[in-house]
This record gives C-alpha cells, structure tokens and sequence, in this order.
C-alpha cells in the first residue's frame, strides 16, 4: 500500500509540475512563442553565416503603394522567415516628395536598413558624398551575398564605384536612358499629325492640344529638348545630373556644358514660357503630387514621357479602358542614336548605420537570386495578379491592385531570372513597341568615356548644398515656362548659383573627370 502511495504521489508531483510549467507559459503567450521560435533556429545558417537571432529589417521603396502591396510581402515575408530568420517592413518616399526627403533620412538618422537608389536621379552620389551608404566591398557582399557576386558585371561594380568603392547593388537589366512618348493617336489624326519624331513636330503637337483645350503632358519636355542635341545628364552632378551636361553623342568630346554658360538653355526655357502660355500643361505642375501616368490614364492629359516599358504598360491601360483613344507610342528624339544606361540606373544601397548590415545583405541575395520573390515584388501573388506563360512569361490576370513591375523592383531586377510577359493577343500598339524596341537596339550609340563617370561632390560638399537649395527657387519654374521675365530669372539664378559655389564644383567635377578618363585610357 505504502509502496502504492509513493507511485501515486510521485504522479501527482510530475502532473503538477508539468501544469505549473504550462501555467506559466501560458501567461505570457507571445514571449513562449518567440523562445519557441527563437530555439528552433539555434544554429540556423545562411551561405556559412549564423542568422539565428530573428530580425526585423526596414526598407524605403520610391513611388506610391498599391492596395495589394502589403499582402504580396506578407508572401515575400514567409519565405525570408524561412530562408533567413528576418522579416522586411516598406516605407515608401512617394515621386513627388523624395527629392526633398531622401535626404532627411539620413540627416536625421532614421532608423532603417536598405533604400533604393539609382545614378543622379536616386540620390546615389549624392548620398555616398554625405557617407550615407555602407560600402559594397569585394569581401563583404562575396561573404553575404555570393549570389549577387556572381550575377552582376564587372563593369556595373565598376560604374558603381566612387573613391574605388561601390556603394550599391545595381541592378542587372539591359535599359536605354531615353524616354518616349505615349500618346493620343486619336489626337494626333485629329490634328493632322502622322508622327512625333522631333523636338519641332512634340513642339507643333503639344500647341495642337492647347489650341484644342487639353493638356499634352504634366509637364515641360526639357529631356527631349537637350536630348535631342545629343546632350546628356552627368552622374552626380547637381539638380540629379541636370545642370552639368556632357556631349554623350561624340566620343572626343570631354567638356562639360553648364546649363547656365549654354545659349540653348535661354532658348529652350523662352520656348518653354511660349508652350505653358499656350496652355499646353497645367499651370500647377508644379504643385501636382501626380505620377507621370495619372493625367494620361484619366483623359487629363494627350501624353505621358517615360521609359519605353512604362509608357507601353499605360498605353496598354489606357486603351483597355478607352479603345477609342488608340494610345502609341512615338520617339521624339529619333534622330539620335540611343544610349544605354549605366547598370547604376537602378540599386539597392544599405544604410551605413543599419544595425544589421550583413542580414539585409542577405536579404539583397534572395531578392536578387530568388525566382519566387522576383515573381513576387515583380508581379504580384502568381494566380491572383498574373499567372504563368511558357518556360519564363507571364500573363496579366489582374494588375489593378499590384501593378505590374511598377513597385520599385527595380532595384533589384536580374534579366537572368525575370520573366516578359506573353502577349495573346497582339495589337497595334505591341507591334509600335516591338519595332521601336528593335529600332532602339539596332541604333545604339558608341560608348562616351563619362558614360560610366560618377562625381563625388565630398570635397564639395558645402557648396552643393547651397547650389542644391538656391536652384530651386528657379529651375523648375524656369524650363516649365512659369516665369515671367525668363531672361531676369536667368541673370538671378545665374548669380544665385555663382554665390552658392558652382564654379568650385565645376572646377572639381572637371578634375576628377580627367582623372577618370586618363585612368580609363591607361596614361
């Protein structure tokens, strides 16, 4: 009996010690299931490096969120839960305010891990000059990410590097800088104009509206006008590379063209006062939060300029809701061979002060090397958004709450990987995009040695920010033609520039730019 009671007690020791323990688990559920989680990954391990403490990283996207967007990384968050013990969170800086706040993210310190940049326009050198960027050397993404090591060029690291360090992942996709124009061909037929293949038939088009009570663009089309003199943005260079040009179109040429020394800027911002005065865009373009598709796509505007891919993408949306407005697609700088951009015109950088820069670079290797997370950031959920199509396309089934390669993939885009999209039923405005597509390839121009020339504005630091300030108060008015008196602006801006330091900027721009082009040619 006695020997009975002893089994009886010991039983009821262990159940209530079992129950005690449970007990107290329970009162704090989530704190058990992190320990639970946190147990299961003891020794978890990714190319060789430990990832078993979990971590919550931070991303800033450029552009606006869809509806579906949160959802899609829902599904990218599982898979990085799996694969790297960590999770991602998007910010997003929308087009009309990351000029001003891209910036501000790293003044103030903002507590965040990777951001998307891009050569000039994406506030890349800018950002290195201000020791904004963790440095992407040889050892470090080769430890983290041998993946991306093994898919990017030698000569995307190369355009990357400034002071003989990268401070980006560039993306690796094969893109021309040029822009085109979608437009209204129900227009164009209705003013008499077959094509737009020049600065002086974009000229007569956008009057052509006007005359007829709508607006041509959201905005003046000064890319095409310099463009179109075979001019090109230099990286680096303030105002995202605009207010220093270089000849891309001749290979001998290594002078650069300040904007304000170029007679053709006072005749381009004279044409540009002549065109808003006309009406041809809204005079609160400058106001306007809007992406460059909106005024297209709800009838505000005849035309959107865009890379060729995003103006097919809306004329395709615009025609899908409105047949009758037969959206093409027209070159209005045709008579220039095309340039290729630089890989560096779209990357991942990594804060310099992320708390965990090897995790997001780790994070940067499935994004770029992952098939499911490209399909994913790229397309959206695979039978809800877009379904497949042959060994690599796809086929849109609902872009409208994600949006087909327009949520700031394109950082990290890999044309080893990426799938295009099958088109069943093709139209006119494929074919326009097809042959301008081969056009485009069969017509690129000779390699310009400041191609791949990044400027590195930290010896200089002082005098961009005054340029970058004082410029505002009148560029943007001046080359969207809402200044009165263009020539008085001109001289105010012109002394305003000389004030803040340009020439200090010129000087140097000038130095390390035949540095780099005696490097390149071996003396």
């Amino acid at each position: 009996m006695k020997k009975g009671m002893n089994k009886v007690l010991l039983l009821a020791l262990v159940t209530a010690m079992i129950v005690g323990a449970l007990a107290g688990c329970g009162s704090s559920v989530p704190t058990n299931e992190k320990e639970s989680a946190d147990t299961s990954q003891e020794g978890k391990t990714y190319n060789g490096a430990d990832i078993s403490e979990h971590v919550d990283l931070r991303m800033y996207l450029l552009g606006e969120r869809t509806p579906d967007f949160d959802e899609v990384y829902d599904e990218i968050n599982k898979i990085l839960e799996d694969k790297l013990n960590c999770s991602v969170s998007v910010d997003f800086l929308t087009w009309g305010e990351h000029d001003k706040k891209y910036s501000l993210l790293f003044s103030s310190q903002e507590d965040f891990d990777l951001i998307f940049t891009a050569s000039s326009w994406g506030h890349y050198e800018q950002t290195v000059a201000l020791g904004g960027f963790y440095p992407m050397t040889e050892e470090f993404v080769k430890t983290y990410a041998s993946g991306i090591w093994e898919v990017v060029p030698e000569v995307a690291w190369s355009q990357a590097k400034i002071n003989d360090a990268p401070y980006m992942v560039p993306n690796y996709q094969k893109e021309h800088s040029q822009d085109v124009f979608a437009v209204r061909k129900d227009l164009m037929e209705k003013y008499d104009i077959n094509d737009i293949t020049s600065w002086d038939e974009l000229r007569k088009f956008y009057l052509a509206c006007a005359d007829d009570g709508i607006y041509a663009a959201n905005g003046a089309p000064f890319y095409q006008y310099f463009q179109d003199k075979g001019l090109s943005t230099t990286g680096g260079a303030p105002k995202g590379g605009e207010l220093i040009l270089y000849n891309c179109q001749d290979q001998d040429d290594l002078s650069f063209t300040y904007l304000l020394d170029w007679d053709g800027f006072e005749e381009y911002c004279k044409e540009a006062k002549e065109l808003a005065d006309a009406g041809c865009w809204s005079a609160d373009t400058l106001n306007s939060n809007d992406d460059r598709q909106t005024g297209l796509l709800t009838g505000r505007t005849a035309g959107m300029m865009w890379n060729m891919d995003s103006c097919w993408k809306y004329a395709k949306e615009a025609n899908a809701e409105h047949p009758d407005w037969n959206v093409t697609l027209c070159d209005p700088v045709s008579s220039q061979p095309k340039k290729v951009s630089s890989y560096i015109n779209n990357g991942m950088a990594i804060n310099v002060n992320s708390k965990n820069p090897e995790r997001a670079m780790m994070v940067l290797n499935e994004f770029y090397t992952n098939p499911q997370i490209q399909d994913l950031t790229m397309l959206g959920i695979e039978g809800k958004h877009w379904e497949a199509a042959g060994d690599n396309q796809y086929k849109i089934i609902d872009d409208s709450t994600y949006g087909i390669d327009s949520n700031c993939n394109w950082g990290w885009k890999n044309e080893n990987i990426f799938r295009t999209e099958y088109v069943e039923e093709r139209t006119a405005l494929d074919a326009v995009r097809d042959t301008m597509k081969e056009s485009f390839l069969s017509n690129e121009k000779e390699e310009h040695i400041y191609d791949g020339f990044n400027f590195d504005s930290s010896n200089v630091t002082t005098q961009m920010a005054a340029v970058e300030a004082a410029v505002g108060n009148y560029y943007d008015p001046l080359i969207n033609g809402l200044q009165e008196d263009v020539e008085g602006s001109i001289e105010k801006m012109k002394a305003a520039l000389e004030s803040a330091g340009i020439r200090d900027i010129i000087a140097e721009m000038e130095k390390q730019a035949s540095e780099y082009a005696a490097k390149k040619q071996g003396n």
